[in-house]
């Protein structure tokens, strides 16, 4: 009895030491692709950049093809809602696709144009904006500036009085990052 109990101890033991070098084995060799923390070997800043598209594709949650600000909180990393108001660089409560691409690849945005958002917003053709056309673009700043854009107080907004708007927040955009 004292063998068959002794011989039980030392089956048990050998099973439990195999075991333990198997678990040893397969936890020293790391996630599968021999990866540290699942990120294949590679830190920060080795690895690769998400593309533009597949930010929006994943952020953009009512296909208008840009980012509204309550979107970009849903960022996991947090980046794009903690730098918002640095990424749209129009400044029209949007992250649009050209924007988005010039910041993740540290470039400078294109100044807005006063001539484009003329071309872009007015509907009637007589070379202003006034709100109506503004509210119907969804140009937020706009909107929400109209009246000190608006100079002459004709509620329209002329290129000269959009040329003075982008000038003023290009410059306070510029003085920001310095």
């Amino acid at each position: 009895m004292k063998h068959k109990t002794m011989k039980n101890n030392n089956l048990k033991t050998s099973i439990t030491i195999f075991s333990m070098l198997l678990c040893f084995g397969l936890f020293a060799q790391g996630p599968p692709g021999g990866g540290q923390g699942g990120r294949g070997g590679q830190d920060r800043s080795q690895r690769e950049k998400p593309s533009v598209s597949k930010i929006m594709e994943l952020l953009d949650t009512n296909n208008d093809n840009k980012i509204d600000k309550d979107e970009a909180s849903q960022d996991k990393r947090g980046k794009i809602s903690e730098d918002f108001d640095e990424i749209d660089a129009n400044a029209d409560g949007f992250v649009d696709y050209e924007e988005l691409d010039a910041s993740l690849n540290n470039r400078k945005p294109k100044e807005i144009s006063a001539e484009k958002i003329i071309k872009q917003v007015d509907d009637n053709g007589d070379g202003t904006l006034n709100e109506l056309e503004v509210a119907a673009k969804d140009k937020r700043q706009l909107l929400k500036e109209f009246e000190n854009i608006d100079t002459n107080k004709d509620n329209e907004l002329d290129l000269e009085e959009l040329k003075a708007f982008y000038s003023k927040m290009n410059n306070k955009k510029r003085k920001q990052r310095d």
